[in-house]
C-alpha cells in the first residue's frame, strides 16, 4: 500500500516505515497535489493542505489523516462523495492552546495590567478550548463570559465579550452557515475597544479584519494571521506579542495528534503498528513560594512562564516580522517553534491538594 506524508510529520514517517508492507512517501506540502497522490491510499496531511475535490478527485485514495485541530482546510461533501475516511485530530492540542493563553495571562499579572480575581475575561467560541479555558478560570475565580452562537447555553453576546477586559477568541472558521465567523470582528468594533483592552486572537486570521493587523495596538497578541499559506506583512503593524501559529504546537499535541491518527488508520486498514513517544517527562520542582502566587494571582504565573514564556516566541518571530520577508519562510519557522508543553512537565515538591487539583486541571502532571 502506497501512503503520501507530509514531509514535516518525521515521527509519524518513522513508524509508518517499520511496516515493510507499506510505501512510505514524504513530500513537501506544495508539492502533494493530484497528480503526486494519484496511486495511494492513504494520505498523512497538515493544515497546509486544502483537502478537497481538486486534490482527491481520480486517485485511489481511501483514507485520510489531518493532523490538526482545525477543519476550514477539509471539504467534508468531497470526502462523503468520494467516500473517503477521514481522520480528524479536533481536540489533540486543547491544552496547548489554553497554555499560550495562560503565559499572556501571567506576563499581564505580573506586569500589572490586569488584576487578579477582578479582570473579566471574554471568550469567544465554546469549543474544547473555550471550554477548558473557563474551566479553569472558573477554578481560580476570574469573572469570565463566553459567546457562541452555536451554543444555547452561552448566554453571552458578542457586544458583552467586547466590554470584557481581555478578549480571546476561540472560535472556528467559517464563510458559510448561520454565523460565519469569518471577518467576525470587523473595523466598526475595533473603533469601540479601548486601549486599555487587550485581544488575543488564536483561532484564524481571517477571524478579524485587515484593520486590526495594520493597526500598532501594544494590547494585541496574535498567533494567526491571513492567508498563512503565502502571508504578507508589509502592510502589518507588530503587535504587543507575534508568533507565526505556533500556540497548538507541543511535543504532547503532537503526540495526540499522531497517536489518533495512527488507531483510525490501523483500524481502517485492519493493521497493528504502534505509536510510542520517545520524550521524556521533565520534573519541575515547587515550593511554598507557588501556594503564595496562587493566592495572590490565581495563577502559578511564574511556573507557567518557566515552562512556557511566550515572549521567547515573540522575539524569535520579531526578526522575521520585522524583516518583511518571510514568506517562504513563515510554515518552516512554525515547525521549527515546537515546544515540549506543560503535559510534559512534572510537578514534585509539597503541593496542597486545592493546588494539585488545580495543577492538574491546567494539564501539569502530578
Amino acid at each position: 500500500m502506497k501512503i503520501i506524508i507530509d514531509k514535516d510529520l518525521q515521527e509519524l514517517s518513522e513508524i509508518l516505515n517499520r511496516d515493510e508492507t507499506l510505501k512510505v512517501e514524504c513530500l513537501a506540502p506544495k508539492d502533494i497535489n493530484n497528480k503526486n497522490i494519484k496511486s495511494a491510499e492513504a494520505l498523512f496531511l497538515r493544515s497546509i493542505t486544502k483537502i478537497d475535490n481538486k486534490l482527491l478527485e481520480n486517485t485511489k485514495v481511501k483514507f485520510v489523516a489531518s493532523l490538526t485541530s482545525g477543519e476550514d482546510h477539509i471539504n467534508h461533501e468531497t470526502l462523503k462523495n468520494l467516500d473517503i475516511s477521514l481522520s480528524s485530530g479536533q481536540g489533540g492540542n486543547t491544552l496547548a492552546v489554553v497554555e499560550y493563553v495562560l503565559s499572556t495571562l501571567s506576563i499581564l499579572l505580573i506586569g500589572k495590567k490586569i488584576t487578579p480575581f477582578e479582570t473579566k475575561i471574554g471568550i469567544i467560541g465554546f469549543g474544547r478550548i473555550g471550554k477548558k479555558l473557563k474551566e479553569i478560570l472558573d477554578a481560580i475565580g476570574f469573572p469570565n463570559i463566553i459567546y457562541d452562537p452555536y451554543i444555547p447555553e452561552c448566554s453571552g453576546t458578542l457586544k458583552d465579550v467586547l466590554e470584557c477586559d481581555v478578549i480571546t477568541l476561540h472560535c472556528s472558521y467559517s464563510k458559510q452557515g448561520k454565523f460565519p465567523s469569518h471577518h467576525l470582528l470587523t473595523d466598526q468594533h475595533l473603533n469601540k475597544l479601548s486601549k486599555k483592552k487587550f485581544l488575543i486572537n488564536c483561532s484564524r486570521g481571517e477571524v478579524l479584519t485587515e484593520d486590526y493587523y495594520e493597526l500598532k495596538n501594544n494590547n494585541f497578541v496574535f498567533d494567526v494571521w491571513p492567508n498563512e499559506n503565502e502571508p504578507n506583512f508589509d502592510n502589518y503593524s507588530k503587535p504587543m506579542i507575534a508568533t507565526p501559529h505556533i500556540a497548538g504546537k507541543t511535543i504532547g499535541a503532537e503526540n495526540n495528534f499522531s497517536f489518533n491518527a495512527l488507531k483510525d488508520f490501523n483500524n481502517f486498514f485492519d493493521l497493528n503498528l504502534n505509536y510510542s513517544s520517545t520524550h521524556k517527562i521533565k520534573e519541575v520542582f515547587v515550593g511554598k513560594s507557588l501556594e503564595e502566587e496562587i493566592n495572590f494571582f490565581g495563577l502559578p504565573a511564574s511556573l507557567i512562564l518557566k515552562v512556557y514564556d511566550v515572549r521567547e516566541d515573540d522575539l524569535i518571530f520579531k526578526k522575521y516580522f520585522d524583516n518583511k520577508n518571510i514568506n517562504e519562510d513563515f510554515q518552516d519557522l512554525r515547525i521549527s517553534l515546537k515546544r515540549l508543553g506543560i503535559t510534559n512537565h512534572k510537578i514534585t515538591g509539597d503541593v496542597s491538594n486545592k493546588s494539585k487539583s488545580l495543577m492538574n486541571l491546567m494539564g501539569f502532571r502530578l
